[in-house]
């Protein structure tokens, strides 16, 4: 009885680890305002290019 308890809280300690550290990777590596900005006025360059 004890063992089961042991293994179910290891395996929510994990779960919640995995899943802050997949949380501070995704806002690691996402880009930054400055980067969208700049990436939405190179695509309007681009469309007013072809026109």
């Amino acid at each position: 009885m004890r063992y089961s308890i042991m293994l179910q809280l290891v395996a929510i300690i994990t779960l919640i680890f995995l899943g802050t550290a997949a949380l501070f990777a995704w806002l690691q590596y996402r880009p930054g305002p400055e980067e969208q900005s700049l990436q939405m006025t190179r695509n309007e360059l681009r469309r007013l290019s072809k026109r």
